[in-house]
């Protein structure tokens, strides 16, 4: 939201959106509403029991594709599954999940039909018949992945990359010697969302999922299956958390509350592995602790730490978390910390660090022996010091296991820094100095995304040496003022599939691109770019794409030598764009 529509009032807002929805078709969907008496313009539309026929036609699509059809030995038994699900979406979509993962064979689906007679029963209860069966076929790796969800709130979504990270630190992923832990976990996230149970919220530019979410259904059934296996209990609310007496051997425990029913609560559970906090109320204002040393202090067992849900009040990281000698996941926000302390390097199993800070954190020079170090991220950035123990370029301390480091502030010793973590995959750095020396990334082999912010204001790119690795999937560029003349570097990579150029990413008053270049480019990202659209000699043009009525970042329109029907259609763009807000577009016409 920029600062125009910050100032605009309600009626002034209606009419913006009056303006940007008037020329749109759009659907408009209530879903979860609870309550009848809920206000509408017209009558709403009834869900209704899918019929047999559409049962069966969900059911095959779910199991073979679209582009297959059930095998005529196995429609009948389709058919009759189909039947038993009694019509619910839901559970029809959960037995394709099962059906889509066992053997296409007129025996074994006899059998799978016979235990889904056994199972299923008529009434209200079954979506969750169905649903105990799909998780009983899951392989045993899976039932704790799918059972962590309701560790989260009921409709989050979920970012992939944490979930993931999460249950390699739960130890739920199969360490595979020559093999990322985090490539198997996401073929674990695949096969849960290939059998229905998860949910894609947004897919990745590059491939793979963004985020992911379970239906409210099946987020009860991992609530209850999770608490009678005694895997994960989940507290809401104060009579929860007040009344709750921790079971032994409880392994993992979750906490939606709001700040004063935390506190009032006085919670003590010493033996737990696991702590996620959540705040009750998302957006509203969160709970804040003083100090947060008497959790380092009771929770020495912890392998996962998740305090995203409380800020701290704090400047730097209490030096007891160094009892945390367990911990493999630690996520805290404190928006105005800016040091961590030495004593974090005694963490050796530290696999994944997450802070949510306003501020440049400084990370100690002691961080270099943390071997296992997997994934550190800052939100504003992070300093991290060179080793003051190094013996010249053979003996560099590095990071060997990092595969995500965000955000990174790279000073005069960028280069030498880069050296250190040469196996990264995903990069974001915040760019201090390279207009004042080199940036070689090409060592960094195994890059894919890199995501690259600069200081615009400060020196020339005419003499730097700058390169690229060659793995390179995605690049975000902004503010860094890039010669037109560099970006043949970004052309000729040739994996890049997404390029994101941002503010003042680049400058110059042309961009040629060469022949043959951006050999696997699919997205393309253009933000805050200047438009000037040119119509030169061409008097016989009738028409003009619609969409140039409503680009808000056209700036100029040149017209010459052409006829009195292109500046008419140019005077009808002028008046859509004018009619859409933008009342400084410039038009030159030549004649």
């Amino acid at each position: 939201m920029d600062e125009e529509l910050k100032n605009l009032n309600e009626h002034e807002l209606l009419d913006k959106l009056y303006k940007k929805l008037k020329r749109k078709r759009y659907l408009v969907v209530f879903d979860d509403v609870w309550d009848i008496k809920v206000q509408y313009g017209g009558e709403p539309h009834y869900l209704h029991p899918l019929s047999e026929k559409q049962s069966f036609e969900l059911l095959q699509k779910k199991v073979f594709g679209e582009e297959e059809e059930c095998p005529q030995a196995l429609h009948g038994l389709g058919m009759e599954i189909a039947e038993k699900c009694w019509g619910l979406p839901l559970a029809l979509v959960v037995v394709a999940g099962v059906l889509a993962t066992i053997e296409h064979d007129i025996l074994v689906w006899k059998k799978f039909a016979e235990s889904l007679t056994s199972t299923m029963v008529s009434g209200t209860d079954q979506w969750k018949k169905s649903l105990e069966l799909s998780y009983e076929h899951l392989p045993y790796h899976l039932k704790a992945c799918l059972l962590y969800f309701a560790a989260f709130r009921e409709d989050e979504k979920i970012g992939a990359k944490s979930l993931m990270r999460l249950w390699i630190a739960e130890g739920f992923v199969e360490i595979i010697e020559g093999k990322r832990s985090e490539d198997t976990a996401e073929e674990y996230l695949m096969d849960l969302i290939g059998r229905n149970l998860v949910m894609v919220g947004k897919n990745r530019s590059i491939g793979g999922v963004k985020t992911c979410y379970i239906h409210d259904l099946i987020f009860e059934f991992c609530k209850g299956e999770a608490k009678e296996k005694k895997f994960l209990q989940v507290l809401r609310g104060y009579d929860e958390l007040s009344t709750f007496n921790e079971p032994p051997n409880l392994p993992r425990l979750s906490i939606c509350s709001s700040e004063e029913d935390f506190i009032k609560s006085r919670l003590f559970c010493p033996h737990l592995a696991s702590l996620l906090f959540f705040h009750a109320t998302p957006g509203y204002k969160m709970l804040e602790l003083l100090n947060i040393s008497f959790l380092f202090c009771i929770y020495k067992h912890l392998n996962v730490l998740n305090l995203e849900g409380i800020n701290l009040r704090l400047k730097e990281l209490p030096a007891e978390v160094e009892s945390l000698l367990c911990l493999r996941y630690l996520a805290l926000r404190a928006w105005k910390m800016e040091f961590i302390p030495p004593s974090i390097a005694k963490l050796s199993h530290l696999e994944t660090f997450c802070l949510n800070s306003d501020e440049i954190v400084s990370l100690p020079d002691n961080i270099w022996n943390m071997k296992k170090l997997r994934h550190v991220c800052l939100w504003t950035g992070v300093v991290i010091h060179l080793p003051s123990n190094d013996n010249g370029v053979e003996n560099l301390s590095t990071l060997p296991n990092l595969d995500t480091l965000s955000r990174l502030c790279l000073k005069k010793e960028g280069e030498n820094l880069l050296r250190r973590i040469p196996n990264v995959r995903r990069l974001k750095i915040f760019d201090c100095q390279t207009r004042n020396g080199v940036l070689n990334m090409s060592r960094l082999e195994c890059l894919e995304s890199l995501t690259w912010r600069g200081n615009y204001s400060s020196g020339s790119w005419e003499h730097v040496e700058l390169s690229f690795p060659m793995n390179l999937k995605k690049l975000c560029l902004g503010d860094l003022r890039l010669p037109c003349s560099k970006m043949s570097l970004v052309e000729q990579l040739p994996n890049l599939e997404v390029l994101k150029l941002r503010w003042r990413s680049m400058e110059g008053q042309k961009w040629e691109l060469m022949e043959g270049g951006f050999p696997k480019l699919r997205g393309l990202t253009l933000e805050y770019v200047k438009i000037q659209l040119k119509l030169e000699g061409i008097p016989n043009l009738e028409m003009m794409p619609a969409c140039l009525g409503v680009i808000s970042t056209l700036e100029t329109i040149t017209v010459n030598f052409c006829g009195d029907g292109v500046k008419s259609l140019v005077r009808e763009i002028e008046e859509a764009q004018e009619y859409n807000g933008n009342e400084n577009l410039k038009i030159i016409i030549i004649y």
